[in-house]
């Protein structure tokens, strides 16, 4: 496992033990999102399971997750089968279900282990695809389970870098990209594919360093990959990174350079897409002009088909003053807060 920053681990875990957790019993939400998968534009449904939370969390989490507020420590394992039966019963087929917990669905503290094979097996009586999360130190142990599952479950890890140092001191993930290899390497080896996750501009980067990061982690680690997601930071109540944008301190990256490393990825050999999280928007990727709409619905259509066209076509005048704020940062070699844009 990774070495975190205790300084930075005790900083989070300040920020996160005052917020105040949910005392519901009932699954979060579930909605439709459309993603290229298995080479087509698919309706996938999505199922947010209201869980105990991330086990990493209670010890400190990461520095921009906010999930923490969606989760109760009370929910066990009754609470957990009443949510399946309620989703399944609104919803008992489909395509594709991607199951999120606000943690890893194979942590046992999390959700029972004969739950878990439980619910697969349950959903692929009516889905033909299930997804779900995890973090690496819990696929050793059921990635002999998960064989008979070949096919038909994907397994997403949100690994954020290859680099060890943002690891560490920027997102405080407690393992590394050696543990990643070790779990994407197993699963791969037992028929189940990997999604991973990278996080574009975690805390304490310039623009262009979190460009040069996602772009370089998103090679590196492509050979142990099925499906890579980048993920624009978005910024979640409760969080350092919540902390530092009050602050003045932290500028979430422009829909400019998610469109840059997408069209930088283009010959990965795998698909490589990005689903921003309240995109154009403040608090999450935006350009900050009256471009966001159009920047956000091009990468929204790129993701659903893959069709780089709509990436082709994004132009607009701002670019300019993207160009000027990476430079700054550059050469200042200080990340700086936002600018506002005349139209």
């Amino acid at each position: 496992m990774n070495k975190v920053d205790p300084q930075l681990a005790k900083e989070i875990a300040g920020i996160r033990n005052s917020i105040s957790r949910s005392d519901r019993t009932d699954y979060v939400t579930t909605y439709t999102e459309k993603e290229f998968f298995n080479n087509k534009t698919t309706l996938e449904r999505v199922l947010i399971l209201r869980t105990r939370g991330c086990s990493w969390s209670y010890h400190s989490g990461c520095s921009m997750c906010g999930y923490w507020d969606d989760t109760n420590p009370e929910i066990g394992k009754e609470e957990l089968e009443n949510q399946i039966n309620s989703f399944l019963k609104e919803h008992p087929k489909g395509e594709v279900l991607k199951i999120f917990t606000s943690g890893s669905f194979f942590d046992p503290i999390e959700i029972d282990s004969g739950l878990q094979l439980s619910i697969i097996e349950r959903v692929l009586q009516g889905y033909d695809h299930l997804i779900v999360e995890s973090r690496p130190e819990y696929i050793r142990k059921v990635v002999g389970d998960l064989k008979k599952f070949g096919g038909r479950v994907q397994v997403a890890i949100g690994l954020e870098s290859t680099d060890p140092s943002i690891l560490k001191n920027s997102v405080n993930k407690n393992y590394d990209f050696g543990d990643f290899k070790e779990a994407a390497m197993l699963l791969r080896e037992n028929g189940i594919s990997v999604r991973t996750y990278l996080l574009l501009k975690p805390p304490f980067m310039t623009e262009s360093e979190a460009i040069r990061d996602s772009i370089k982690s998103a090679r590196e680690l492509a050979q142990y990959s099925d499906f890579i997601s980048i993920n624009p930071m978005n910024i979640q109540r409760g969080t350092l990174v919540e902390r530092m944008y009050k602050e003045g301190n932290y500028r979430p990256p422009w829909l400019w350079s998610v469109v840059t490393i997408l069209q930088s990825l283009r010959d990965t050999g795998i698909p490589v897409v990005s689903l921003v999280t309240a995109s154009g928007k403040k608090r999450g990727a935006h350009n900050g002009h009256i471009c966001d709409r159009k920047f956000s619905e091009g990468i929204r259509n790129f993701s659903e088909t893959l069709d780089f066209g709509f990436l082709d076509e994004l132009k607009c005048d701002c670019q300019e003053s993207w160009k000027n704020f990476v430079e700054v940062e550059e050469e200042t070699g200080i990340p700086m807060s936002e600018v506002i844009l005349n139209d």
